[in-house]
C-alpha cells in the first residue's frame, strides 16, 4: 500500500515491531499460530475478539512490519470515548494525533447506517489497505466473547475483502506487574480466512440485522480458535 497516509504508521510499526516482539516473547513466551492460513492473501480485515488495550499492538507484532499486510490501521472508538476518566493518564497517548500516526481511524457514531459511520475504513479498504477490527465493539468484562456488531460483514461485503478471524488469548486483565512477572503466555491464532461464498452465500444484506447475523458467523470462527 502507498498512500500519504500509510507513511505515519509504517514509520510507527517498524520502529516498534522488534522492541515489541522482544518483550512479548520474552514476558509472555508469544506464540503465533496458523500464519499458513494467510498464503494468498495480499489484504485482509482481520477480526479480532477484544481482551485488553494491547490487543492492536499484538496483532501488529505477529505479522512482519515488512510484509504485504503492513502497515495495519485499525477501527478505533470515536475521539470522544477516551476524554473519560477510567483511561486516567493514557488520555494523554489516545488523543487523536497519536492513533491517526499509529493508523487508528475513528468510526462516525450517531448515524446507524455503516456506510456513513465506516466511511474512513471503507477508503483504506480500497486503497490497498488492511484493517484490524474487534467485532465485539469493546473490551470484554468477563473474558467472554461477546455479541458481535455488524460493521466486520459490512466492509467485507462492501469492498469484496476477506475476513480473516483471529483467536487472541491470553491478554484479558493483563496488568504491567503480571506482564513483568513473566506468569502469561500470549497466543494468537489465524485462523481459515472466510469468503464472500461462507458468509454471505446467495443472500443479499440489505438491514443492520442482516449483517449482524454475519458478524456472528464470524465470532463463531473465533470462538473456535480460542477453544
Amino acid at each position: 500500500m502507498s498512500t500519504w497516509y500509510s507513511l505515519p504508521p509504517r514509520i510507527l510499526q517498524t520502529l516498534a515491531w522488534a522492541p515489541t516482539r522482544l518483550l512479548l516473547n520474552f514476558f509472555c513466551h508469544f506464540e503465533v499460530k496458523g500464519k499458513e492460513n494467510l498464503g494468498g492473501l495480499t489484504q485482509a480485515i482481520f477480526a479480532v475478539n477484544h481482551s485488553n488495550e494491547l490487543d492492536p499492538i499484538v496483532l501488529t507484532a505477529a505479522l512482519s512490519p515488512l510484509g504485504r499486510f503492513a502497515p495495519m490501521f485499525y477501527v478505533g472508538d470515536p475521539d470522544e470515548e477516551f476524554n473519560h476518566e477510567k483511561f486516567g493518564w493514557r488520555r494523554f497517548i489516545y488523543k487523536r494525533w497519536f492513533f491517526r500516526a499509529w493508523g487508528s481511524y475513528p468510526i462516525f457514531p450517531g448515524s446507524k447506517n455503516y456506510e456513513k459511520s465506516l466511511k474512513n475504513h471503507d477508503e483504506i479498504l480500497k486503497d490497498g489497505g488492511s484493517l484490524c477490527i474487534f467485532p465485539e465493539g469493546w473490551i470484554t468484562r468477563d473474558g467472554k466473547l461477546q455479541e458481535a456488531h455488524g460493521g466486520v460483514a459490512f466492509l467485507s461485503h462492501f469492498t469484496g475483502v476477506t475476513i480473516v478471524p483471529v483467536g487472541l488469548s491470553g491478554t484479558f486483565k493483563l496488568s504491567p506487574k503480571l506482564f513483568l512477572r513473566g506468569k502469561r503466555k500470549i497466543s494468537l491464532h489465524f485462523g481459515s480466512p472466510f469468503s464472500q461464498n461462507d458468509l454471505f452465500g446467495v443472500v443479499e444484506p440489505t438491514i443492520p440485522e442482516h449483517y449482524k447475523s454475519v458478524a456472528q458467523i464470524v465470532m463463531s470462527g473465533i470462538a473456535r480458535l480460542l477453544n
